[in-house]
């Protein structure tokens, strides 16, 4: 198995293990200490606890982890591999806002930003993008793996952010910016990449 083929919650808590533990040993106590930071994402969510434990189940039916005794865990050697660089451009997944589209951001993935920027502001929108966040990757792979990924534990922590509304299957969730830069948060605790603000991005 790649790690290509780990999508959503699969992918980010075998990631967490991975990045986070000595050995890839830990046990579950050790792995609810990250609830905080999936909380950010919707602190009203009571089952982050549930779903670890789930997603744990589904990595062990993937021969990925080994469960031992008195709560104990074990990261199986295996043939995932860390996505190495293969693309020349700039992978980056970002946070959109946009004052015509109030309550909402938009978080998906590009090679390019300011091109990116530019297609959105169409005779749809009246007043243009603005990059709240972003975090790099290094390859194509990585960004969409780290995208839908993202996609997921929104979905999943809170549906009505996304998944129950009429932009279901599209970009966009129904949050805040501040919102959606503690989505970012999560992802920078959990598997160890570092968002880039705006600020540092070039004109």
């Amino acid at each position: 198995m790649h790690e290509r083929d780990l999508k959503g919650w699969n992918f980010i808590v075998y990631i967490l293990i991975k990045k986070n533990f000595r050995f890839d040993s830990f046990t579950l106590t050790e792995l609810y200490s990250y609830e905080q930071y999936f909380s950010l994402v919707y602190p009203s969510n009571f089952h982050i606890k549930d779903k670890l434990r789930q997603t744990l189940q589904k990595l062990r039916d993937k021969g990925l982890l080994q469960f031992h005794s008195l709560g104990n865990y074990q990261l199986l050697q295996s043939d995932v591999r860390e996505v190495v660089i293969e693309d020349k451009h700039q992978e980056l997944v970002y946070l959109l806002s946009n004052e015509s589209i109030p309550g909402w951001v938009k978080i998906g993935r590009t090679n390019a930003i300011n091109r990116r920027l530019k297609e959105l502001y169409n005779t749809s929108v009246p007043l243009p993008f603005r990059i709240e966040d972003k975090i790099e990757t290094q390859t194509l792979e990585e960004s969409r793996i780290l995208e839908k990924s993202i996609h997921s534990i929104i979905d999943t922590l809170n549906p009505n952010l996304r998944k129950h509304t009429e932009a279901y299957k599209r970009e966009f969730f129904r949050m805040s910016t501040d919102e959606g830069k503690s989505i970012f948060k999560l992802v920078t605790h959990i598997i160890g990449i570092t968002p880039t603000q705006e600020s540092r991005l070039s004109a």
